[in-house]
This record gives C-alpha cells, structure tokens and sequence, in this order.
C-alpha cells in the first residue's frame, strides 16, 4: 500500500501564506466590503507585498471564490460528521446541531464578507457544493430503504434549507430567538424532514 505523499516545506509555507490572505481579506471586507476593499488593501492586513498577493490570487474576485470554496470545504466536513452518525435520532440530530453552531460562530464573520460581496460572486459553485452534500446524506439506500432516492433526496434538500437560513439568522444576521434552546425547535423541523431515515430507538 502507497503512503500518501506528505507536503514539502515550501508547499506547505505556500498553503499558510494563502490561508494568511484569506484570513486578511475577510477582515478588510468585513470593514470595507469586497466591493469597496482593493488587493493592496488585503496586502496590507496580511502585512506581505502586493506581489505576494497577485502570487496567489489574480484579481479581487478570485480571492472571494477562494474564500466561498473554504466555505464548501468546511461545509462538506460537517456534513460528513452528521453521513457517519450511524443511527439518526433527535438526541444525535441535537447534539450535530450543537457542534454546527459552534462551527458557523467561528465562520460568522466569514460568511458575512461573503454575503456582503454579493450574490453572483459568493453563489459561484454553489449549486455543486450542494450537490455534494445532498449525495452525502441521501445516498444511503439502507438507510433511506422505506423512500425513493428522489424522496430522499429532496427531504434532505429542505433540511439543509432549513437549516442554513436558519443559522444564517441566528448566527451571521444576530436575531435573537425568544426561546431557551433555539435549537430545540430546529431540531423537531430537521428530524420532520429526515424522519423516513430516523433511527426508532427501541423502548
């Protein structure tokens, strides 16, 4: 069995310098907006040369798609956790959305440039990501036995709906829900959405 090739030293201090960019560039849109921020301005946040920004990134709207990208790819994680969680019940689906809030708090500011720097920017490759979730959750077929896959398929495209613009309400939009345990509600819609494939704990 082939070991996976570990990156170089200079691969690796390449993946950090961008990731340094990224970092700058959701604080100056966070500040400015992507639409009025410029590349020396994220320059300047990172405390590198211009150059080594044009290094990494062609132009202002390239630095955004990467930043939707890390998005999806954070995304696709989370995701991943709840496809591993091998019986779905509403304990398991509570305790996912709880480590969800976490994530999505740490994100905020993230998805909040994003947002700010417009739809047909931030939404570029957003249709695949989507795609990709929806197989991770759907295509299970022991899992999903008592629907059809386009059934499946389409609970599990509301889910994350809901789920989404929830977060995107509580969490980036700062609305503050009267209830206790906000998630206590978004659980019972979730678990509604996903309940052909919920796990009936005996007793």
């Amino acid at each position: 069995m082939s070991k996976e090739r570990r990156p170089s030293i200079r691969e690796e201090q390449k993946r950090l310098t961008r990731e340094r960019l990224l970092d700058a560039a959701v604080e100056v849109f966070a500040e400015r907006s992507a639409l009025d921020a410029n590349m020396d301005d994220i320059a300047k946040a990172a405390g590198v040369a211009r150059a080594t920004v044009y290094a990494h990134f062609t132009n202002k709207s390239d630095v955004v798609l990467a930043l939707a990208q890390r998005q999806y790819e954070l995304a696709d994680e989370v995701y991943t956790e709840l496809a591993a969680i091998e019986n779905w019940t509403r304990a398991a689906i509570h305790t996912w959305l709880e480590a969800l809030e976490v994530r999505w708090r740490e994100q905020a500011t993230s998805i909040r440039a994003l947002t700010m720097a417009g739809p047909t920017l931030a939404s570029d490759g957003a249709a695949e990501a989507h795609e990709r979730f929806i197989a991770k959750l759907a295509d299970d077929r022991e899992r999903w036995r008592d629907v059809s896959p386009a059934e499946a398929r389409q609970r599990v495209l509301m889910a994350l709906g809901q789920i989404e613009s929830f977060f995107s309400a509580w969490v980036v939009a700062d609305w503050k829900p009267a209830l206790e345990d906000p998630l206590d509600l978004v659980t019972d819609v979730v678990c509604h959405l996903l309940a052909p494939a919920l796990y009936e704990e005996p007793g």
